[in-house]
C-alpha cells in the first residue's frame, strides 16, 4: 500500500495534507506573524504533541488549572493549520516545518518549544493513528504495508527526518527549547520545571506538583478534554488516541531490516545534532 492516499489529499513543499487542513489556512501562514512573547510549539505528529500542549498550557495558566477539566485542549491551545483567522491565545501549535516560521525564530521574539520522540516509536504510533482516524481514511493495511508507505516519504506532514532537520538547526538559539518525549516519561517534574523557567513563569513547587499529577498518563487518558473522545474524528474501537504511552513498543513491530533502515536515517540526519534520543 505504498501508493496509499488520504481522503481529499493535497501537498505543498513536500508536505502531505488531508481534508482537515484547508489550503487557505496554509497560504495564510506564509504571511503570518506572531507577536512578541508568544509561544509556538512545533512537533511532528505522534511525538507527544497533546501531552506537551497540556504541559505548556498548565504552566502558562497555573491560576486557571480547573479549565483543563472543562474546556477542550483544542480550544485552549490552537492548532495553526486549522485556523483560517488568527487566534488571541498567545500559545500556538504547528506540525509544519520550520521554514514557515523562520523570521519569528531568527528575530528571537517568539519562544519556540520543539517536541521530539524517537522515530521508531513515532512510526508505530503514527501507524495506529492512520488506522483509527476517519479523516485519514482508516488505513487498513498491515504494519509492513505502513512501513512501505513511510519509505516513500509520502506521509502526513512529510518525512520525519526531513521535518526534524528543518527544526533542529535552531536548538542552540536562546529562544528555542527542545523537549524529548522520553524525558517526559522519566523526568516529568524536571521537564515541567525546565519549561517553566524557559517561559519565565518560575512556578512554586506545589503548583508544579499539581501540574505533574494532571499530566500523568492515566490522568490524561481519562480526561475527555485531551483524549479526543469528544471530537468524533476517531474510531476508538480500532485504537485509543492515547494508546500505550511507552518507550520501546517499536520492538513489537519492527523487523531487523526495518529497524536498520530507520537507524541509518537517524545516524545520517538526527545524530549529528547530538541530542541523544532514547529508543528503549
Amino acid at each position: 500500500m505504498a501508493d496509499y492516499r488520504l481522503p481529499g489529499e493535497w501537498s505543498k513543499d513536500g508536505m502531505v495534507f488531508g481534508r482537515t487542513v484547508a489550503k487557505e489556512a496554509i497560504d495564510r501562514l506564509e504571511s503570518f506573524e506572531m507577536s512578541e512573547g508568544e509561544v509556538l510549539l512545533a512537533t511532528y505528529p505522534k511525538t507527544g504533541t497533546t501531552w506537551l500542549q497540556e504541559l505548556i498550557w498548565l504552566v502558562c495558566n497555573s491560576s486557571k488549572m480547573d479549565l483543563a477539566r472543562s474546556v477542550p485542549l483544542d480550544r485552549r491551545f490552537p492548532y495553526l493549520e486549522l485556523q483560517l483567522e488568527g487566534s488571541q491565545s498567545g500559545i500556538e501549535m504547528t506540525h509544519l516545518r520550520s521554514e514557515t516560521f523562520r523570521m519569528e525564530i531568527e528575530k528571537g521574539k517568539v519562544k519556540v518549544i520543539i517536541g521530539i520522540r524517537n522515530p521508531k516509536d513515532t512510526l508505530v504510533s503514527f501507524y495506529h493513528f492512520y488506522r483509527m482516524t476517519y479523516n485519514l481514511g482508516n488505513f487498513s493495511g498491515s504494519w509492513d504495508d505502513f512501513f512501505e508507505l513511510y519509505k516513500t516519504k509520502h506521509m502526513l506532514y512529510g518525512d520525519y527526518f526531513q521535518w526534524y532537520s528543518s527544526w533542529l538547526q535552531y536548538i542552540d538559539k536562546p529562544n528555542v527549547m527542545l523537549v524529548k518525549y522520553e524525558d517526559m516519561h522519566h523526568r516529568l517534574s524536571d521537564v515541567i520545571k525546565g519549561v517553566s523557567t524557559f517561559l519565565g513563569k518560575n512556578l512554586p513547587e506545589n503548583v508544579m506538583d499539581d501540574i505533574s499529577l494532571q499530566l500523568s498518563f492515566d490522568s490524561m487518558r481519562h480526561n475527555n478534554m485531551v483524549n479526543k473522545t469528544l471530537t468524533g474524528n476517531f474510531n476508538m474501537q480500532i485504537s485509543s488516541f492515547m494508546r500505550k504511552g511507552k518507550i520501546g513498543d517499536w520492538k513489537n513491530y519492527f523487523s531487523q531490516e526495518q529497524s536498520g533502515a530507520v537507524e541509518k536515517s537517524y545516524k545520517d540526519t538526527i545524530e549529528p545534532f547530538g541530542i541523544g534520543l532514547e529508543f528503549e
